[in-house]
């Protein structure tokens, strides 16, 4: 009898072990099959929305000296296209970082020479574009904080967010400020002449 309560016990036994192994094998199927839905919908969806991102395209309105200014703004419309047009590339923040601190860098030393010009050429607003400047890179500074804390769940959105920003800002800035500078051209123009490229 025990021999036979014996082979019953292990039996059973093997049969659980069957059971649990098969629900943890499904598990792990599920568990995979999950995770690789999740990351082509993240593929899907970079794909999407980096297609809603525009090149930016230099125009004769956006022109304010024909000379630094204009050339420092070509530099930056093509770091902002180089980093829309890599928005379904990045997988991760440190594949964001170098073209982010390469903007951050250019944007700065543009300011910086921006409004080295307005002072002295005595442009009017130079006091209010200079706040200007500082709130851009201020807002641009936490979005850079943003994207070094993005992670494969967010960083599509928070790409497709800063790419949509420095395009707007660009295009915006230029447009209702930088623009106001071309009375003061001629005056910029002589300084001017000693800067060298972003590049």
């Amino acid at each position: 009898m025990s021999k036979m309560l014996l082979a019953i016990i292990v039996i059973i036994v093997f049969m659980v072990l069957g059971i649990m192994i098969r629900v943890s094998l499904k598990k792990k199927d599920t568990e995979r099959s999950r995770a690789a839905s999740e990351a082509n919908k993240r593929k899907e969806k970079r794909a999407a929305l980096s297609k809603s991102v525009k090149k930016i395209q230099w125009e004769d309105r956006f022109v304010v000296d024909e000379g630094v200014i204009d050339r420092d703004h070509k530099f930056l419309f093509n770091l902002i296209n180089a980093f829309n047009e890599n928005l379904s590339k990045y997988h991760s923040a440190d594949q964001m970082a170098p073209i982010l601190e390469s903007l951050t860098k250019y944007t700065q030393t543009h300011f910086r020479r921006e409004e080295k010009l307005q002072q002295i050429s005595g442009f009017s607003f130079h006091e209010y574009h200079k706040k200007e400047h500082i709130a851009l890179i201020e807002k641009f500074n936490s979005m850079v904080r943003k994207a070094e804390k993005a992670n494969e769940d967010n960083v599509t959105d928070v790409a497709i967010e800063i790419g949509s920003f420095l395009q707007e800002w660009l295009i915006e800035h230029v447009i209702d400020n930088d623009l106001l500078m071309k009375p003061y051209v001629d005056r910029m123009r002589e300084h001017a002449a000693g800067m060298d490229n972003l590049s």
